[in-house]
């Protein structure tokens, strides 16, 4: 630690003493000696010379106020870094004005300490010089012991208030922090919670529409009792919803095969829409007859992967297969398939979905109505009906 030199312009003189020495305090009043006696404080003495330590000491330890003494700048330092004092006792004439930088060392050591310079004589400056070090009390000149514990009293309890300050400010950063972290902790979990609601809204959403065209698919198909107005219905919605896409319909028939019931040609050769779609009805129906979700085959070596060589006969698009079924038996496949880059996106798989499920108990029902005068194990025999065979494809 550097000494700080003396500034100048420090004068001796008696006059100005005696104004510096009234400068730093009032007196406390009656009651001081008892006020120190029971503060339960502790003091560090500093001093390089052994008689004012020893004097300094027997006039301020009484009660319980009790004092330490260091006879060097580096013990109290070294005192102020193992043990809290309450307030710290400086000669100011320490060599080279040590006794000012003392003072603010011990009170960057521990911002709680106070400190209390002693000075023989001292000047205006002296006391700005000491106020600008830290210190709550410039002493100057002897003080009889009555009155030197009257003034360490006053200084005790300036600097326990500040202590107090500086505690109550400390609480209030670490709340203030607290507070902080549990705003940011809420803003997480607001900012959660609106993420959640989003998602929640969204799949609100999806699922109101799932139901909002569950409902008009089925009001348009359930008015459909006449087997080939119920395909041109179901095809008719499927290019509304999903937009342009080649689609066939394939119906089982008495022998267990699959026959082209109804198609959409959308970007096929109009002379082999019939030979391709036929081809597919001995491809496609029998490998998804038993599916009870969409298949869906978006790309080349998925389309491979399901249906071998025969996926050259559709190269280039994306295939979607749905089985309407009902009871556990497959009533119709349909095949819809378009160019790749355009494919079936998720609402689409999804309305597929739907559309399996209605279709496939709208054709129980049409089966129902058109065969009630026979018992359901004879449905789909043949020659049990001249003309109301059970065969849809016939």
């Amino acid at each position: 630690m550097s000494a700080i030199p003396d500034q100048p312009g420090r004068s001796d003189a008696p006059g100005r003493a005696q104004r510096a020495q009234r400068l730093p305090t009032t007196p406390i009043g009656a009651g001081a000696e008892a006020s120190l006696a029971d503060a339960d404080a502790r003091l560090l003495i500093v001093s390089i010379d052994a008689g004012e330590r020893q004097r300094l000491a027997a006039a301020l330890a009484c009660g319980t106020t009790r004092c330490e003494q260091a006879d060097s700048i580096a013990d109290a330092l070294a005192a102020a870094s193992t043990s809290r004092f309450d307030l710290a006792i400086i000669p100011a004439d320490l060599p080279g004005g040590a006794g000012y930088e003392l003072s603010r060392a011990l009170t960057e050591i521990d911002e709680s300490l106070g400190t209390v310079m002693l000075a023989g004589s001292a000047s205006l400056d002296d006391a700005v010089r000491a106020m600008r070090a830290g210190a709550l009390d410039l002493i100057v000149g002897t003080l009889g012991p009555a009155e030197l514990r009257e003034r360490i009293a006053g200084s005790l309890r300036r600097a326990r208030a500040a202590r107090d300050r500086a505690d109550r400010l400390r609480r209030l950063a670490n709340a203030c922090r607290e507070l902080n972290d549990a705003r940011e902790g809420m803003a997480s979990q607001v900012g959660s919670l609106c993420d959640d609601l989003a998602g929640a809204y969204q799949e609100l959403s999806e699922q109101i529409t799932h139901v909002g065209e569950a409902a008009e698919f089925n009001s348009l198909v359930r008015q459909e009792l006449d087997l080939e107005a119920l395909l041109r219905t179901v095809l008719e919605f499927i290019l509304a919803k999903i937009g342009p896409t080649n689609a066939a319909v394939y119906l089982p028939s008495t022998s267990g095969d699959y026959s082209l019931g109804a198609y959409v040609n959308y970007d096929c050769p109009r002379d082999s829409t019939e030979v391709l779609l036929e081809h597919l009805a001995g491809v496609i129906a029998p490998r998804f007859e038993r599916s009870e979700t969409v298949e869906l085959m978006a790309g080349e070596d998925d389309l491979h992967a399901r249906l071998g060589d025969d996926a050259d006969w559709i190269a280039g698009n994306a295939l979607a297969c749905i089985s309407c079924r009902q009871d556990g038996e497959c009533l119709a496949v349909v095949a819809l398939f378009r160019e790749r880059r355009t494919g079936f996106n998720a609402d689409a798989v999804r309305l597929l979905g739907t559309i399996a499920e209605l279709f496939g108990r709208q054709l129980a029902r049409v089966i129902h109505v058109h065969h009630r005068h026979l018992p359901k194990d004879k449905w789909g025999l043949p020659g049990t009906a001249d003309d109301d065979d059970i065969d849809l494809a016939a």
